[in-house]
């Protein structure tokens, strides 16, 4: 007789958890760690951002915080197209590989914006149905993939409608944002760990490649002002949780 589903849930949950706290051979971890650092510099701008515009709201300051706001739309599209550029790099380079990482399904209870949720549910009911872990990789992927886009557009064009005062109901708009924000941390994490569970299987001729590409991503002067302080953190630190940890604002 075979394991049981709950037995394969926690092998599956034991392994990602393993490949997350182990640290990767030589030049793997080095990558690892400048690639979450740049992510986390991108990520820090636009979360910073946003808690500024929310505070000068909250005292009042009507203009200032719509500036903010348009502010937090540029920052949020340069992190989703970091991201992208990682995910689309692993479904690339997965697609030549024998044997891709164990994933684990998306948690409906860690995203907060409605469709979001809706696609966090249809990927965790189709992860059960999927008869083994290499489609269950690359789906996950894609429904990151999309949901990374998704979120960095509706992001944007709502804080652009703050920006311009275009908002029909500017409360329900500020807290779309939140929301909006909170769920492209969520996808960042996924994103990250399996990153790391990816990297470590990689053959060495696709790794070269992929570290060359992963090294080309353009940053700012102003994320790699971030990134220096950020930097003085273990990659290992970063995330407060092991899967998906909560933005620091919550």
């Amino acid at each position: 007789m075979g394991p049981s589903g709950a037995q394969q849930k926690v092998s599956a949950e034991e392994c990602v958890r393993t490949e997350w706290i182990s640290h990767l051979p030589g030049e793997r971890q080095q990558l690892f760690r400048d690639v979450v650092v740049s992510l986390e510099a991108s990520y820090t701008m636009m979360s910073v951002a946003l808690n500024e515009a929310i505070l000068l709201r909250a005292n009042g300051q009507l203009v200032q915080a719509r500036e903010q706001a348009g502010v937090c739309g540029e920052l949020g599209e340069r992190l989703a197209r970091k991201v992208g550029i990682l995910i689309r790099g692993m479904r690339a380079h997965g697609a030549n590989m024998t044997v891709v990482p164990v994933v684990l399904p998306l948690t409906v209870s860690n995203f907060r914006h409605s469709e979001t949720r809706l696609a966090a549910g249809l990927q965790w009911l189709l992860h059960q149905l999927m008869p083994n872990m290499r489609l269950r990789f690359f789906h996950k992927l894609r429904v990151l993939q999309a949901a990374v886009g998704g979120l960095a557009r509706q992001f944007k064009a709502t804080a652009r409608d703050i920006a311009d005062n275009q908002s029909v109901k500017p409360s329900v708009a500020w807290q779309d944002l939140d929301c909006l924000h909170y769920d492209l941390n969520t996808c960042l994490r996924e994103t990250i760990v399996t990153m790391k569970c990816f990297l470590r299987g990689m053959p060495e001729d696709l790794f070269t490649v992929f570290q060359q590409e992963l090294r080309g991503i353009p940053t700012t002067p102003a994320e790699e002002q971030a990134a220096k302080v950020i930097g003085t953190k273990s990659a290992r630190n970063l995330s407060a949780q092991l899967i998906t940890p909560y933005p620091p604002r919550f």
